[in-house]
């Protein structure tokens, strides 16, 4: 119960048979038992579904699970279709289960947020006898659930119902929108308990035996203030979005990422060769600054870190061959260990996570591990630069203006070229000091994806104080552009996207 729980998303086709029987384990014991409406007389026994079923019913082309995970064990699923009709792309989750274990621990909200998140969907919808599964529906999409919408969207809910396999008989009246699917779910206690708990605010009517509520909400709704206290946790789980999301960058072909032996150069003439010395690439993405140094640096041991499981397992790739370079899946903010004579934490390592304390603990730990006399050049995103830039007049505290994010055009910046300094494509929280922008990621191996993605970015005087506030003494800052750090640039120079520091551990 202690341990961490992990949070992944991936099309059902690429479940493995362990998975698989696993989704199939955590369903039959923990989804609940028959009600005495059951007509095959299964009172009082567990709901099963089995692994085969699975594979049959939700292995497919459009299908993904969000799966939650413990000791490496599924302790949370939901399994979700998404398809384009001529009105836009649809979502409907299919299923979801948590492990009684693992209940009110706000694991369901988690996983319905990963799906549904900030998407563009024309609508979002599920089945269930669970109040408070669409309770959540409203909060993550921060729109309510209710007949006079579905009736005003009714041509859409029934072409929507038509593309799920159990959904029988569907009805929409006033009274509310229900239909059959023959399952027959003992859920009175969780129904008597919450629809007690909502009241008059319940709007979606009274089932019969066999029956399920279908719940949507929509896209050209407006927002409810009454769920705006939401939308933080919304955006709240950047480092398991960011994973995902670097995984997908086609960092070969973004310009910025075109410069690495020029950038090594710099960073020679300005310290020295270092071959014979240890060097680790801190968030090293694909290898690139490590491979070339490999080549450049035969006497020395490098070390390449990341976080993204795809990013290591196509450094490692690269670099066959190389004996004198390793790559580790790792997490900056862990204890990273060993001594290193030179660091490179370049392009926004520092930053990309959003919470301030958590780029403190990663400089933290490079100055923990890096050795007496040692160095270490990083790199953040200039702020100044980046608020005047900005398209958007300053709104404070963004958590305040749901329409700003949801309004927010998403493009496939990361994805395609990197540059995530396109004034029409951010929003920031001058309260927080956050950049958020949405992005898109379209290819063949995954479903169209959208992304809320907060980083933080620093002003000179910022990211100086944090070096030095650690132990190191600045040497070298200046703002630079990529490729061109022999030239320092104004802070609001266009091109001037990146504070570029050298900086060393004092002798004690």
């Amino acid at each position: 119960m202690s341990s961490e729980i992990s949070y992944y998303s991936k099309p059902t086709q690429e479940l493995t048979s362990e998975e698989l029987q696993q989704c199939s384990d955590l369903y039959s014991n923990h989804y609940g038992v028959y009600s005495a409406d059951d007509p095959r007389g299964r009172v009082n026994t567990n709901v099963r579904m089995s692994a085969n079923y699975y594979r049959r019913i939700y292995v497919a082309p459009g299908y993904r699970v969000a799966i939650a995970k413990s000791d490496d064990v599924i302790i949370g699923h939901a399994f979700y279709l998404r398809e384009r009709l001529e009105e836009g792309i649809f979502t409907w989750v299919l299923q979801l289960v948590v492990h009684t274990d693992y209940r009110r621990r706000g694991i369901a909200s988690r996983l319905l947020h990963s799906i549904w998140g900030f998407s563009n969907d024309c609508a979002w919808g599920l089945a269930t006898t669970n109040p408070c599964t669409i309770k959540t529906l409203e909060r993550t999409t921060l729109r309510h659930a209710t007949v006079d919408e579905i009736r005003r969207n009714e041509e859409l809910v029934r072409k929507i119902c038509a593309r799920i396999p159990y959904i029988q008989n569907l009805e929409i009246d006033e009274r509310g929108s229900r239909a059959f699917t023959d399952f027959y779910v003992d859920a009175e206690e969780i129904k008597s308990e919450y629809l007690s708990k909502f009241g008059s605010d319940w709007l979606l009517g009274e089932l019969k035996p066999g029956q399920e509520w279908i719940a949507f909400t929509f896209r050209d709704q407006p927002f409810d203030k009454d769920f705006t206290a939401e939308l933080q946790k919304t955006v709240s789980y950047s480092e398991e979005i960011l994973r995902e999301a670097y995984g997908r960058m086609d960092m070969e072909n973004h310009p910025w990422a075109k410069h690495t032996e020029k950038e090594l150069d710099f960073i020679f003439k300005e310290l020295g060769n270092p071959d014979g010395k240890r060097i680790l690439d801190a968030g090293c993405g694909q290898g690139r600054y490590s491979i070339e140094l490999s080549k450049r640096c035969r006497q020395s041991s490098i070390d390449g870190i990341d976080f993204s499981e795809f990013n290591i397992d196509t450094a490692r790739s690269k670099a066959e061959g190389l004996g004198n370079v390793s790559f580790h899946l790792k997490n900056l903010k862990e204890q990273i260990g060993g001594k290193y004579d030179l660091i490179l934490c370049l392009y926004d390592v520092i930053g990309s996570l959003p919470e301030g304390e958590d780029n403190v603990r990663i400089l933290r730990n490079l100055y923990e591990c890096c050795a007496e006399s040692g160095h270490i050049v990083l790199s953040v995103m200039n702020m100044a630069l980046t608020i005047r830039n900005a398209k958007l007049e300053n709104v404070g505290d963004i958590s305040l203006h749901p329409e700003i994010l949801y309004n927010l055009p998403s493009d496939n910046i990361m994805q395609s070229t990197g540059d995530i300094f396109d004034p029409e494509l951010y929003a920031v929280d001058t309260v927080r000091n956050l950049v958020y922008r949405k992005e898109q990621f379209m290819d063949a191996e995954y479903l169209p994806a959208e992304y809320v993605i907060r980083d933080k970015r620093y002003t000179m005087n910022e990211i100086r104080g944090l070096v030095e506030s650690v132990g190191f003494r600045v040497e070298f800052a200046r703002f630079v552009q990529a490729g061109r750090w022999d030239k320092s640039l104004d802070e609001l120079d266009s091109n001037a996207k990146e504070i570029l520091i050298v900086a060393i551990k004092p002798p004690s």
